[in-house]
């Protein structure tokens, strides 16, 4: 993990000019007495003063290269202060995955929105964003305890775990792709029927002919996708 300026262009994006580009730089945080390795980006010229915490699929890791990475930089260059932390660090991935482990990555999505908001982020300006294993951690957190104002889910369903009735009423945009074989499509609509029955306002998108593993210009759509729902919440013009 560097820190520092990325000069490069993103890799399966239309570079979007801007001089100079998003700042990052790896950190810390806490979450339950430990630290939480995380990337933190952020926005140089106009900033739209929100922000967003993405949480990583299944044995993802954090550092500046791939669409990860990009993702996150093309959201600080749409002006959104962004932190990507390692939610395995809170607690170490088995692939069983009892209710305890699921409850501390949770608690890592709640406890970044807080540094966020700790940092002057209004937190009707912070939101979530998940991908696979991270849309759960993301969402379901973010329907929870957790203060932000909105969410993403990316390509996640029931099978991923099983969602817990919501606490709180906030906009959630599911993004799946259409041939996904990891998880099915029939299980992300499980889980948006499974919150519209819980008066959950949950918008979604489909990512034609895309498998569970994007492709460069599918990860485009997404961004573009993403930003417009950020932007109609959390993003819009005050």
């Amino acid at each position: 993990m560097v820190a520092g300026f990325c000069g490069l262009a993103l890799l399966g994006f239309t570079r979007v000019e801007q001089e100079p580009p998003p700042f990052y730089e790896g950190m810390t945080f806490r979450s339950h007495g430990k630290d939480i390795r995380a990337i933190h980006y952020r926005p140089v010229g106009v900033e739209r003063r929100s922000a967003i915490v993405m949480m990583h699929g299944s044995g993802g890791r954090i550092r500046n290269d791939g669409p990860w990475h990009d993702l996150a930089m093309r959201f600080a260059g749409d002006g959104y202060e962004v932190l990507t932390p390692l939610y395995t660090d809170a607690y170490p991935d088995d692939g069983i995955r009892p209710e305890r482990m699921m409850e501390a990555w949770r608690d890592v999505g709640e406890h970044a929105i807080d540094w966020l908001i700790d940092r002057g982020i209004d937190r009707r300006r912070t939101a979530m964003f998940g991908y696979s294993l991270g849309s759960y951690v993301a969402v379901d957190g973010a329907l929870g305890a957790s203060r932000a104002a909105a969410a993403i889910g990316l390509a996640g369903g029931v099978d991923v775990y099983t969602p817990r009735s919501p606490r709180r009423r906030i906009p959630v945009l599911m993004i799946r792709a259409e041939n996904d074989t990891h998880v099915l499509p029939r299980n992300t609509d499980a889980w948006v029927d499974f919150l519209r029955e819980r008066d959950i306002s949950v918008r979604e998108h489909t990512i034609r002919g895309a498998g569970h593993l994007f492709r460069p210009e599918e990860w485009v759509e997404i961004f573009q996708v993403s930003a417009q729902f950020y932007g109609s919440n959390i993003g819009r013009e005050t």
